[in-house]
């Protein structure tokens, strides 16, 4: 299913409209991170500096959903290691993990999606079978099985990625929360940097999780963040199976000829 506008945002359809949408969509970002950095913080010297690390994420994410190489991978180096700075500087080793798993997987990135290349030179993503669906779906549930355990360790040494401090939400405890939104984003992470388009299916449903939280628990700027970057998760999800799709027809009527 094609729509006209997506089309034109992304590059693919009669008018080219991806330069204005990216400046629009990178300027209301700035907007929403500025408002929740004004509201929720005391401004300090790391503070501050979190802010300029969240203004490289968000060129980092519209590089990733545009394919853009240099853009989504080098920023994104720049930008998690800007994190692992800062959840050092607070003594927070656990959250430290995640990105520094981010990092390492934009270094390869940029060297895999270099030699994965469209004439414009843009990433050019691929379809995934069902080996990988299934792996994916096993990676999910063994990292869901395994997070409690491996959390429950590094707490022991004062190393925690998230505690259980027994609040919940309908029900449910905002420690499994973390859990499921933290394997999640780590898959999609993989699988995005692998170029398989269905990434960005499991960055919606992260991004879902959060706006909902967020919502029920009156966190309305960072509901405002999370939906800027639900609708970038939305057009990258368009943009990379309609390069997928071109591609694969290109490639067809290559072996008819």
């Amino acid at each position: 299913m094609q729509f006209k506008f997506l089309d034109n945002i992304t590059g693919f359809g009669d008018k080219d409209w991806s330069k204005q949408w990216i400046i629009a969509w990178f300027v209301v970002g700035v907007i929403a991170l500025f408002v929740g950095f004004w509201q929720t913080t005391e401004h300090t010297g790391l503070d501050w500096f979190y802010l300029i690390v969240s203004y490289i994420g968000l060129l980092c994410v519209v590089g990733l959903s545009f394919r853009k190489n240099v853009m989504g991978n080098g920023f994104g180096m720049l930008a998690t290691a800007g994190e692992v700075v800062v959840q050092g500087s607070r003594g927070a080793i656990g959250l430290m993990l995640a990105p520094l798993f981010n990092f390492f997987t934009h270094v390869w990135g940029v060297i895999y999606w270099k030699k994965n290349t469209d004439a414009d030179g843009d990433m050019l993503p691929q379809s995934a079978n069902k080996y990988v669906w299934i792996i994916t779906v096993l990676f999910i549930g063994i990292g869901i099985y395994l997070f409690p355990i491996i959390n429950d360790w590094l707490t022991t040494h004062n190393y925690a990625i998230y505690q259980d401090d027994g609040t919940t939400f309908m029900g449910i405890s905002f420690y499994t929360i973390n859990i499921l939104a933290f394997i999640l984003s780590v898959t999609a992470q993989a699988t995005m940097i692998m170029r398989y388009s269905f990434n960005w299916y499991l960055w919606i449903i992260v991004n879902m999780v959060w706006l909902i939280v967020n919502i029920m628990t009156a966190n309305y700027i960072f509901a405002i963040q999370t939906m800027v970057y639900q609708v970038n998760a939305i057009v990258g999800l368009y943009g990379w199976y309609r390069s997928e799709k071109i591609n694969k027809t290109k490639i067809n009527n290559q072996k008819s000829i």
